[in-house]
């Protein structure tokens, strides 16, 4: 009587997992119906969508991109580069709709030098919102004839650079005097400078960093130049610091011991904003640093107060003798 139970029990275990017990199941009903319900809504919409949709409203035009202003002296027309080159006899304006749309913005965009970064790049039923950050020259990193190969060795060439130390194209119009000058001993790797790449001489990047925190200060105060006595055997040696040297030339002009790039101080060194602080603080009381009445000074800002050294032959020795930094 038992063995008869545990058969009938296996018979209905057996029954339920038919073939037509499965198909017929409602869970196998539902998700047969919604997918070909699915299926015909797709057919549906390749065959009749562009009848639904006005096309028209869906396709990227300039108006339809908004995008960081862009740098005056540049030349490329940035949305003209996202919609593609309308002179094309098989041109086929961009849509909204189109799924592949932001991965080839960004693409296109990438092939610009003087675009920093990609930040944002969104679609929407509006257009195109793209949040980029350009470049900007920050300083001239200038190429004295001694280090200009050739015979013709003219008067000293002048390089754009961002913050990054990378070497910048052409088309600026502002003259040489509205940029920060970087002399470098035999500045390393010119040979093989190419637009929109990264100086790879340690001095010049770190030069570079300097000029970019006090982009909108060196001028007011009346500086001209930033220098190190770092040379290529010496290249990082965070020991020899940089300097701010004003238009007069080294033997009457007033120096800055700035010290290291932001990032790179040594322990007790001030940061940027202490060492730009007294600066300030110094100009305020004494006047600009180009002032006749200055020259021949030497003051070391690394301490993130402005200590005056005394005149250079004096501060020469000083800065040998003390041990701040190290």
């Amino acid at each position: 009587m038992a063995r008869k139970r545990r058969d009938d029990i296996l018979d209905r275990l057996v029954a339920k997992l038919s073939l037509r017990g499965a198909l017929l199941h409602p869970a196998t009903l539902y998700l047969g119906s919604s997918a070909l319900v699915l299926f015909f809504a797709i057919a549906c919409w390749q065959r009749y969508g562009h009848r639904i949709i006005d096309q028209d409203s869906m396709t990227l035009t300039p108006e339809k991109i908004c995008l960081t202003a862009q740098p005056t002296w540049s030349r490329t027309d940035l949305k003209r580069l996202v919609l593609g080159d309308s002179a094309r006899p098989e041109y086929v304006a961009p849509s909204i709709m189109d799924s592949s749309l932001v991965p080839q913005t960004v693409s296109a965009l990438r092939s610009v030098g003087w675009i920093e970064n990609i930040d944002r790049v969104e679609k929407s039923k509006a257009g195109l919102e793209i949040d980029l950050t350009y470049r900007h020259p920050v300083a001239v990193v200038e190429i004295t004839g001694a280090a200009q190969k050739g015979r013709n060795k003219t008067k000293p060439k002048l390089l754009h650079i961002d913050r990054t130390a990378t070497v910048m194209g052409s088309g600026f119009t502002n003259p040489a005097e509205d940029f920060l000058r970087i002399s470098i001993h035999q500045p390393m790797y010119t040979d093989q400078l190419i637009a929109w790449s990264q100086w790879q001489d340690v001095r010049i990047q770190h030069a570079a960093a300097i000029s970019d925190a006090v982009k909108d200060l060196w001028k007011p105060m009346g500086l001209y130049r930033l220098m190190t006595w770092r040379d290529r055997s010496n290249a990082s040696d965070r020991r020899i610091p940089f300097q701010f040297w004003t238009n007069m030339g080294q033997r009457t002009g007033v120096r800055i011991i700035w010290g290291n790039a932001p990032g790179f101080e040594l322990p007790g060194e001030a940061s940027p904003a202490q060492k730009i602080e007294a600066m300030r603080a110094y100009v305020a009381k004494h006047g600009r640093f180009d002032d006749d009445k200055m020259s021949d000074r030497t003051l070391d800002v690394r301490s993130g107060t402005a200590v005056v050294l005394g005149d250079h032959q004096h501060a020469k020795g000083t800065l040998h003798r003390r041990s701040f930094p190290r």
